[in-house]
């Protein structure tokens, strides 16, 4: 082999040898901004308020993160991140999805918060006023006084709620505010049944 034709050979396999480093550099910066992307969800409480999305979005940078590791522990003339850079990619673009999930699946839930309280008060005000109707009653059997206080009990009961909902919406935790507010309108929804039926029975 000639001199200038060793020269090339060398020069060729120096360029290959080269471009194969390149290759088996791990892609640092796509790994931070996946982590930091599913961090951000985290921090805008996906979990909560876009389950799917979160849980899509861990196993996305789960998935990356695995393919890093097993690139990491080739040799470095076999190593390639081509795959893991697209999955990082994809695993970003999954937890700014979820974060944005996060983000309106909160925001929707404090509207229906809002709304659950509107009712709650409507109740409140339907129930005040079927127990005004039946202490007006004429007929008035035996019991029937201390039945009126118990039904005004629970009605009062029931008010007192309302505050500890308010003040967890007001926290922020509009999940759990919520799942408050649903059981609170059950409970007044039968209380409202039995106050009717009540006024119904005795005409008033």
């Amino acid at each position: 082999m000639s001199q200038s034709r060793r020269v090339f050979v060398t020069v060729v396999v120096a360029l290959a040898i080269v471009g194969l480093s390149a290759c088996a550099k791990a892609p640092v910066d796509a790994i931070n901004q996946a982590q930091s992307a599913l961090q951000a969800a985290g921090d805008a409480e996906a979990a909560t308020y876009a389950p799917d999305a979160w849980e899509a979005a861990q196993q996305a940078v789960n998935a990356a993160q695995a393919e890093v590791e097993a690139q990491s522990s080739k040799f470095a003339l076999t190593r390639s991140y081509k795959d893991a850079s697209q999955m990082l990619a994809t695993a970003q673009e999954a937890a700014v999805a979820a974060q944005e999930s996060a983000v309106a699946g909160k925001e929707a839930m404090a509207v229906a918060v809002a709304d659950g309280i509107v009712s709650i008060e409507a109740n409140l005000a339907n129930a005040d006023s079927l127990l005004a109707a039946l202490a007006t009653c004429r007929k008035r059997p035996k019991g029937f006084a201390g039945d009126l206080e118990i039904m005004r009990g629970n009605v009062d009961g029931l008010r007192s709620q309302l505050v500890d909902v308010q003040a967890t919406a007001d926290d922020g935790d509009y999940f759990e505010a919520g799942a408050m507010a649903d059981g609170l309108l059950e409970g007044l929804d039968a209380v409202v049944t039995d106050l009717e039926n009540a006024k119904a029975k005795l005409g008033c």
